[in-house]
């Protein structure tokens, strides 16, 4: 592929995404995205099979980005709870800073068929034995409350999903100091040193 070719593609990945997420992947048509990209609606399909193997693609791609890095933390030689930070700081920014895409997972993976849909689940599941694993190696070392790893887990993608209802990208909050926040609250909590002298 030219890079003529990818750089069109990437455009056209980005300008579906936003498609979906703004008027839901059932409520845009090919007709839509070929407006909105100034090309005949035939000239999309040198890109993409189908309108769902389009968005097994934003998808799939999306979350084989993230997982890549997120192996590569859990691979490294330093302690659980930088581990645990890399992680969190990581994940955070990583979602929080493409909301269009995260909207798409978080609303339209059901839309996917059986098998395309089962390629991103079992992705996802990498997901959720990294963040278990580290959780895991914490309490071994002494070094977090007795908890279920999993409600930790879940408690920790909830809070981060759900930043596609609220999160402004061009807001005052970077996704990178938000990725700041969110680790201090999920590890230390809110409440300053003085709470605990009371």
């Amino acid at each position: 592929m030219t890079n003529k070719f990818i750089h069109k593609q990437e455009q056209l990945f980005d300008t579906a995404a936003a498609l979906f997420a703004e008027k839901g992947y059932h409520g845009t048509s090919i007709n839509d995205l070929a407006r909105a990209m100034g090309l005949q609606k035939g000239s999309l399909y040198h890109y993409f099979k189908s309108k769902e193997e389009l968005l097994f693609r934003l998808l799939d791609e999306y979350i084989t980005a993230a997982l890549y890095e997120i192996e590569k933390i859990c691979a490294l030689a330093v302690s659980p709870s930088e581990k645990l930070r890399q992680f969190m700081l990581f994940y955070s920014s990583f979602y929080a800073g493409d909301s269009d895409r995260l909207v798409l997972l978080i609303n339209d993976i059901d839309k996917l068929g059986e098998s395309y849909r089962f390629q991103v689940i079992e992705k996802e599941r990498r997901y959720y034995r990294a963040l278990t694993g580290i959780f895991s190696e914490l309490q071994s070392a002494g070094m977090m409350k007795p908890m279920p790893p999993a409600v930790a887990a879940y408690a920790f993608f909830g809070m981060v999903h759900y930043t596609c209802k609220w999160f402004k990208q061009d807001g005052a909050i970077t996704a990178e100091a938000l990725g700041e926040m969110f680790l201090e609250i999920f590890t230390k909590g809110v409440f300053t040193d003085s709470i605990e002298k009371e």
